[in-house]
């Protein structure tokens, strides 16, 4: 089976630290697929939350943004009471959207999983795609490059 290969970018934009809780194992006895989606998603939410920005506002107004494509590698499991990393970087960039990588790191340094998220930003009263706000360009630090 081909396997869709992620290689995560250079630079780190947000590292958020959590541990595995006992309600995110699955009957494997390790970290479910769909509860590391989730952690992933809250990693997310935490990095714009630090700039009192939500999915709903990254712009202080109705930009927000949604999730048009997920991909993740799962490469080692993780068990409760794993300390994870989740480090988030900028990977290519459009008008309207761009992809936010995940790097899912156990407290013994062994990747756990790879994952990209095509995020498109999105006007919630227009319901229609919308260029990427300021405010974001400068939380992730593109006006810099």
């Amino acid at each position: 089976m081909p396997r869709i290969k992620l290689e995560f970018p250079e630079k780190v934009v947000y590292c958020h630290q959590l541990k595995v809780r006992i309600n995110d194992i699955n009957y494997g006895q390790h970290l479910g697929h769909d509860t590391l989606v989730t952690l992933m998603h809250e990693a997310r939410c935490s990095w714009l939350a630090e700039s009192d920005l939500s999915e709903l506002s990254i712009d202080g107004g109705q930009i927000g943004w949604v999730v048009a494509e997920l991909a993740v590698n799962y490469k080692v499991e993780a068990f409760y009471p794993d300390q994870l990393s989740i480090e988030l970087a900028i990977g290519d960039i459009g008008s309207k959207g761009l992809e936010i990588y995940h790097r899912v790191l156990r407290g013994d340094g062994k990747v756990v999983a790879l994952a990209k998220t095509g995020m498109v930003f999105f006007d919630y009263e227009a319901h229609q795609a919308a260029a990427i706000p300021e405010s974001f360009r400068k939380l992730a630090g593109l006006d810099q490059e």
